[in-house]
Parts: structure tokens; sequence; C-alpha cells
């Protein structure tokens, strides 16, 4: 039985592992009706080494890298089901993921989101698996940790395009920035506790040159959604948290500049505690609503 889901796939240079990904949709026990790849400006072999899969999928080439965000966008745009589904282009899915997530939006029409468990896998790494989460997220739950991604998700194609899809701006945190959006809109986003999906992480996922798209993407967020970060942590707890992403990104440059970098964060970090230890006067926002009032 095929069920009416568009897989989209935006693939960049995993020629090595594509095949598992491939097969791992291939050989789900409900099909999708349809599999869209997107090659994101992967140059070199790409478009030859994805003609192989031009009978089970469709294939667009775009020129020129435009980053994740915007390739499931336009993959988005040209899919047909009533539900979308997303993986990248070298994890795997478990052979039931689609099943078990179409029966359960079929039995639940109000959700409009589901996403699962995952398994983060990869070399000179143990597994580890993330599936201890908050059954229907909410704002709160999403301010303290991201909770959502999004190569677990199964969700209605018309909310994707209603809310406007990925922002483009964010090639890394992606997926925090439309859970986020999605929260606040006021759609429901469901958790379903099962591991379905697969996760891989390679060495060039902690290199010393992903610190700055690290730090650009929590803070992007956090400055996005300000009011509601504000509401939830406070005014120095707000801070906190962006000084705690400075923090971070330092150890993951892990040269000189990161050691700086590390130094300021902390430094920060502890004049900010003291404000909050040694002021006299109520947090800003509660003097904002006395100048409302």
């Amino acid at each position: 039985m095929t069920i009416n889901v568009s897989v989209i796939i935006p693939f960049y240079q995993r020629q090595s592992v594509f095949d598992q990904t491939m097969q791992s949709v291939l050989g789900q026990s409900m099909p999708p009706r349809e599999i869209i790849i997107v090659n994101d400006g992967s140059g070199g072999d790409s478009s030859e080494f994805l003609e192989q899969y031009e009978n089970v999928a469709t294939i667009i080439d775009l020129p020129e890298n435009h980053g994740v965000s915007e390739a499931r966008n336009i993959g988005v745009n040209l899919a047909k089901g009533e539900y979308i589904a997303f993986i990248d282009s070298d994890d795997i899915w478990h052979p039931e993921k689609l099943e078990l997530q179409y029966n359960y939006m079929e039995k639940h029409p109000d959700v409009d989101l589901l996403h699962t468990g995952c398994c983060i896998f990869g070399e000179n790494r143990p597994d580890a698996e993330y599936n201890d989460k908050p059954s229907q997220l909410t704002v709160a739950d999403l301010v303290h940790s991201a909770q959502v991604m999004f190569q677990s998700v199964m969700m209605k194609t018309h909310v994707f395009r209603q809310t406007g899809g990925f922002d483009p701006r964010f090639r890394q945190t992606e997926d925090w920035e439309l859970s986020m959006r999605l929260a606040k809109e006021g759609y429901s986003q469901h958790f379903l506790n099962k591991t379905l999906v697969k996760i891989r992480r390679g060495e060039q996922d902690h290199l010393s040159q992903n610190w700055r798209g690290y730090l650009s993407g929590h803070w992007g967020v956090m400055v996005k959604f300000k009011s509601l970060f504000r509401r939830h942590l406070g005014f120095h707890g707000y801070y906190q948290r962006l000084f705690n992403y400075l923090d971070a990104a330092g150890y993951k440059q892990n040269r000189w500049l990161g050691k700086g970098v590390i130094v300021l964060a902390r430094s920060l970090k502890a004049v900010n505690r003291l404000s909050l230890i040694f002021a006299s006067k109520p947090p800003i926002e509660e003097r904002e609503k006395d100048y409302e009032t």
C-alpha cells in the first residue's frame, strides 16, 4: 500500500553513503507516494551519480549550494503528498518509520507534526539515543531544548507551506527555528516514543570551522524569539544562555581564538551572575510593565 507522503531528501556530496539512505526509504513497509531528491549544488559527478535513481525519484539539480533549509523548501514546493517527511542524504530510517507515523497522523487529525526518537551514530563514537521527549511540544519545552530533529518528522504539507517553511537564513539550528515558529503559531507537535531514525555524525560535524555556524545559529534563534525566551528564562537567564552558547562555540573552535572566546564568555557569565545577585531593582521586564501601566 502506497501512502500519501512525499519524502524530501536534500543531497550534498554524500555519494559514499547515499545508497544506504535510499535503500532505507525504498525499503519502507508502506512506501511513499514520491521521493524528491534536491541536489544542492554538489558539483563534481553528483548529477551523474544521482541518475541511477531517476526511475524511483524526482531529481532536482541546483546550480549552486543554497543550504539545507532552502533545498528542503524547494523540494516541498514540488511535493504532491498530503504529508511530507524529511531525511538527509546520509541518514537511515527504520523500515516501519513511515507506516507508524502515517497511521498515527491518520488517527490523530489534529496533529500537525509528528517526530520520533533518534539514534546518533558514526565512526569513533558510541551510539547515542534521544527518545526522552515531551509527548506534546510547548514553547516552554522548546525554550529549554531544541527537541525536534527533522530527519524524524512527518508533517502536514499545507502546514509547512502556511508557515513559510524553513528560514533560509539558518543553515544550522533550522530545525529549532521552525519548531519554535510552529509552537508560537499554535500548531500541534507530537512525539512518537520510538527510535526510528539513525542520524550520521562524522568528524566534519565537530571540526573547528563549524563554530561560527553553531554560534550564529543558536544566537539567531534566541534573538528571533527573544520575547519568548525572556518570558520563560527571565532577563538574566536569557543572557546566561547566550553566553553559554558563546562558551560552547569557543570550545568547538579549539584553537587560540577559541580560548579567547571561552575567557570572554566566562567573564560575561560571571558579570551576569553578579548583576543578578546585587541587583537592587526589579528585572527589566517588570519595569517595562510598570511603565505601560
